[in-house]
């Protein structure tokens, strides 16, 4: 999911992206900045690239390690494969 917001502050810090707590990011901008179309898509893009580099990491690390633990249950399975005894 994604989720725009533009809202206004009276932050002192501008220019840094903070990515927070809850996972969200955040970019503030100055006041003439954010009067600018060029420049509010420019802080709007560097925002998302890294919102959406960060969601692919997790998923790529998530997916490695689901893949590992699937690779390690069947090296077991296979050094505990029985072999029938005949009569």
């Amino acid at each position: 999911m994604v989720n725009v917001k533009i809202v206004e502050c009276n932050e002192a810090e501008v220019g840094n992206l903070n990515k927070k707590k809850n996972g969200n990011f955040e970019m503030t901008i100055n006041e003439e900045d954010a009067i600018s179309i060029d420049k509010c898509e420019k802080a709007l893009l560097a925002t998302n690239y890294e919102a959406i580099r960060d969601a692919i990491s997790e998923h790529l690390t998530a997916v490695s390690k689901k893949n590992s633990a699937t690779k390690k249950t069947r090296e077991v399975d296979s050094q505990h494969t029985s072999i029938p005894s005949r009569w």
